[in-house]
């Protein structure tokens, strides 16, 4: 969480305009004067992995261990009555707390594991050949009784969305959930302008390219789709096998990752959001994208499908290949449609502020603390 000194310094560096940017998304003010315990150094390391190309799971396995300890310490003060934390990085502090007798929240931003490991069996046999690692399926370096223990040891399980909340029930009995739907910043996400072409059409998707971000079925739908003057936008870090990022087709290009404000032109520039996502919890970046008047694309999976309704977007069966091509060719043909879509998402968006998330979240916790 850097200070604005610490930005401010950052953005006199030459070349550095792009990762102060980034890190600036980090930075919250209302907590400026908030007693904070960070690991600085271990974060800065993995940041510099990160930037030479060296990131792995392992690093994040580090941070969590370090959260988990510095949380357990703290959990032994008589001032704390209660323990939020997330999961893959909650088990050391919840022992603890439930040794003192304190209450333990757990935060699942994304679906329960074990409903992943589901799905992952099966993207793994339909997506074999764009694994990394030639045909390896991702695996989570947290071990899985560490995430059972964890779940079983929580008081209260916040959840984002009536997809995790659904996970949850279908593999856990007896778990108290309360849903917390997150927001959006509405002041920056912003487009400024309803936009109306007539030539050219622009589909953009945000976050990483893997089989489980479902960027497999959209080239796929989109090579299906065959679609006149028209492109596709990814952007995020490549997640998939690697000879598959050169057989790309002409119309579709790959960008890393990038800040907000780029993030931001790139949706201005676009006209369509397209999200077929396997597996999530709350997509951040649909309502980012609504909220810049992006038209929506999205399968049943996304998490933040309550936030979808007809006037404003395709929410599809998720992994359904033929329906997202129908989507893309029916948006495609009616671009005429596009204007009046792009304020209802606007409006939509306006919808989920983080002070209604704050709100939900205060009113779940308040019995435990």
């Amino acid at each position: 969480m850097p200070r604005r000194e610490t930005l401010r310094l950052l953005g006199m560096i030459p070349g550095a305009g792009e990762l102060t940017s980034r890190l600036s998304r980090r930075r919250f003010e209302p907590l400026d004067h908030a007693p904070t315990i960070q690991g600085r150094t271990g974060e800065i390391r993995r940041l510099m992995m990160r930037a030479v190309g060296c990131e792995s799971e392992a690093l994040s396995v580090k941070a969590n261990e370090w959260i988990m300890r510095t949380m357990r310490r703290q959990c032994r003060r008589v001032d704390v009555t209660a323990i939020h934390a997330y999961e893959d990085c909650s088990l050391y502090q919840f022992e603890e707390a439930r040794r003192q007798g304190k209450a333990c929240i757990y935060d699942m931003p994304i679906g329960y594991f074990r409903a992943w490991q589901k799905v992952l069996s099966n993207l793994g046999r339909r997506y074999w050949d764009w694994m990394p690692g030639g045909g390896h399926s991702y695996t989570s370096h947290t071990p899985l009784e560490q995430k059972e223990k964890e779940l079983a040891l929580a008081d209260l399980v916040m959840v984002p969305s009536s997809f995790v909340e659904s996970t949850i029930q279908e593999n856990v009995d007896n778990k108290v959930i309360a849903r917390a739907p997150y927001g959006v910043d509405l002041d920056f996400w912003k487009s400024g302008e309803v936009r109306s072409r007539t030539e050219g059409m622009r589909f953009v998707y945000a976050g990483h390219l893997s089989v489980r971000k479902g960027t497999p079925l959209l080239l796929e739908a989109w090579k299906k789709a065959d679609l006149k003057n028209a492109e596709l936008l990814l952007v995020g870090p490549w997640r998939l096998a690697d000879r598959k990022r050169f057989d790309l087709p002409s119309n579709v290009r790959s960008i890393p990752p990038c800040s907000s404000v780029t993030l931001r032109e790139q949706y201005i520039e676009s006209d369509v959001f397209i999200f077929p996502s396997f597996f999530e919890g709350f997509a951040l970046v649909v309502l980012e994208a609504m909220s810049c008047g992006l038209p929506i694309v999205a399968s049943q999976s996304t998490g933040g499908q309550e936030a979808l309704t007809p006037d404003c977007s395709h929410v599809l069966p998720t992994g359904d290949v033929d329906a997202l091509v129908e989507s893309l060719r029916w948006f495609n043909n009616h671009r005429e449609a596009l204007p009046a879509m792009s304020l209802a998402a606007r409006r939509r968006a306006e919808r989920y502020t983080w002070a209604n998330y704050r709100e939900a979240l205060s009113k779940a916790v308040a019995p435990y603390v």
